[in-house]
């Protein structure tokens, strides 16, 4: 953290009587040394996919990112004089870099993912909860590039891949053991990096609430707690160093609040204070008050898939956010004085549209070249699976988005029908399907092809991609009813078949059996066959009512659910009935 005019100017007077103790470029001046981190977070294993900014511009794809970073670590070598476009500029990311992403990464376990991140130089991330997916043993094997085994999801396509180590040290300093209360195996706390011969601490937190994202027996054995109490007591450790330049690498959400800045288009230079709010603001509250002489000079936020860009708390800590899946990235730039040990001002960033590269530009690069080579062979190797066509589509698109939280989606609908289906075709009675919104991660995109909207194995795997088990048991009526009613506290929103319900602003008001010609109404103390996935059964998203499910079992795995129950559909309606709907009273 910045210091004092005074002090700053005292130091270098000082300095000019003691010889320089660190080597610095030798285009660097002696008194302050330019530093570059280039950050992404949320990408999901998204390493191929590409869309439209507002501006009709193609954006996204990990090849194209590696240009673009190289393009930056260039321009900022030439605008300061550096001999090298690698000495001072530093790559990170802030976390659900893997997991829950599209076939191309996630059939591989996200070892792509991971050659491309190595292949890039991605130097330190921290841990997020889609990193935890499978659960910490298997991501500890993922990063540590260890064989698969049998027991490994998609042995038999992970076991032909060539896997590396990850090269990326990963933070998590408020992320614990339970038992022993010290840093989960694998991780570290904080992470001291040289740029040029000065010292830059890092230190890396997750947002406590992603817990609730996680599936509980991968969290049974850990403990998440305060990131600012974390960060507090490793901000403290690295001044005791004489590090005073520090940032923040954090799983947790930033978002624009000022009118006038927010887009990536309309940032501004020179973001005025207290224009970004979200989860990462809250934390630098609670540390500008338990830690007033914190050092923090920068924070990284992620999770939230959101841009944010701008200046917040006491201390005038610079707060950024990218988008998600590659679409764009962020550069934050400053100048460390080599007598302060310090940022001589609040870092300076930018967000930037990560801008998709033709082949031709990409094969100019070696880095991106490389990079381009990785994903093409996570294609090849997938394509057998995920090119397979299995149906058609009424439109080109069948939208994930909710019209409200307390209603479904389109994509949504057609995701709980598909395990209603599936206990109808086993034979077995059912009354209600329940899955989470968030798991429904994408939209349902048909590829034209001779005037037909082909539906391949891929776009379906796009919007259920966890594999979760899907479980069959009882609730009643009253506990479906609660369910619902969790939805207004805390509840990440249902998607639900065979039923439907009203609400108002407050609480749900009757819910009914059967589709929206039916007035049954759902009876409080009569048990309801029920089927749901193994994320909700452990009261994912914020759900505890779904924990007393009676007489589970398993009865299937929800993304082979929704990709049968397409195909056996042969062409998808586009047609969409809510299942809930507000009333006044």
């Amino acid at each position: 953290m910045i210091r004092s005019k005074f002090l700053v100017s005292l130091s270098a007077t000082a300095a000019l009587f003691c010889a320089l103790s660190t080597t610095v470029d030798a285009n660097t001046t002696a008194k302050n040394v330019p530093v570059q981190f280039l950050g992404i977070n949320d990408l999901n294993g998204y390493i191929d996919s590409t869309y439209t900014n507002s501006a009709g511009k193609t954006i996204g794809g990990m090849a194209s990112l590696a240009y673009n970073l190289s393009k930056e670590k260039q321009a900022f070598a030439k605008t300061n004089n550096l001999k090298s476009a690698n000495t001072n500029s530093i790559s990170v990311h802030t976390g659900d870099i893997l997991g829950g992403g599209p076939a191309i990464s996630s059939l591989l376990q996200d070892h792509p993912t991971i050659s491309i991140l190595n292949a890039m130089n991605f130097q330190l991330g921290v841990i997020g909860n889609h990193e935890l997916n499978d659960g910490l043993d298997e991501f500890l094997r993922v990063i540590q590039g260890k064989k698969a085994t049998y027991d490994t999801p998609n042995y038999d396509l992970v076991s032909r891949y060539k896997i590396e180590k990850s090269n990326t040290t990963i933070l998590a300093a408020n992320v614990v053991n339970k038992k022993s209360k010290k840093t989960i195996s694998g991780f570290k706390p904080y992470e001291i990096k040289t740029i040029n011969g000065v010292k830059v601490g890092f230190i890396g937190v997750v947002d406590p609430y992603v817990q609730q994202l996680i599936m509980p027996t991968h969290t049974k054995n850990l403990s998440f707690t305060d990131p600012a109490k974390a960060i507090a007591k490793y901000d403290k450790v690295l001044r005791k160093k004489g590090i005073k330049a520090i940032v923040v690498l954090a799983h947790a959400g930033a978002e624009n609040t000022g009118t006038s800045n927010q887009a990536i288009e309309t940032q501004a230079a020179k973001p005025n204070k207290a224009q970004v709010g979200g989860s990462v603001t809250q934390i630098i509250d609670k540390l500008d008050k338990i830690a007033p002489n914190h050092s923090v000079d920068i924070v990284f936020g992620g999770h939230s898939h959101s841009f944010a860009n701008g200046i917040y708390g006491k201390k005038n800590i610079r707060v950024v956010e990218s988008l998600d899946y590659g679409k764009s990235y962020n550069v934050a730039t400053g100048k460390i004085s080599t007598t302060t040990n310090d940022f001589v001002k609040t870092p300076a960033a930018t967000v930037k549209y990560n801008y998709t590269r033709s082949n031709t530009v990409i094969n100019k690069n070696s880095v991106a070249k490389n990079v381009n080579r990785i994903v093409q062979n996570a294609a090849q190797l997938t394509a057998t699976v995920t090119r397979a066509q299995i149906a058609t589509l009424d439109a080109e698109r069948l939208s994930s988005v909710r019209i409200a939280k307390i209603e479904g989606s389109a994509v949504g609908n057609l995701v709980a029908d598909s395990q209603l289906a599936l206990m109808k075709n086993l034979e077995r009675h059912v009354d209600f399907a329940f899955t989470n919104s968030g798991g429904v991660r994408d939209d349902l995109v048909a590829t034209v092809k001779d005037g037909r909207n082909i539906i391949t194995w891929e776009a379906a795997q796009k919007v259920q991609p966890f594999s979760n088990f899907l479980y069959t048991g009882q609730l009643t009526g009253a506990q479906i009813t609660q369910v619902l009613n969790e939805q207004f506290s805390g509840g990440r929103g249902l998607e639900v078949a065979g039923l439907h319900y009203t609400y108002n602003d407050k609480e749900i008001v009757d819910v009914f059996v059967g589709d929206k010609s039916s007035s049954e109404k759902i009876v409080a103390n009569k048990s309801y066959t029920v089927v749901l996935n193994n994320y909700l059964t452990g009261g994912g998203d914020n759900f505890p009512t779904f924990t007393k499910l009676k007489n589970s079992e398993i009865i299937g795995i929800d993304t082979d659910t929704f990709i049968d129950y397409l195909k056996a559909m042969k062409n998808v309606p586009t047609a969409y009935t809510p299942r809930s709907v507000q009333v006044e009273k």
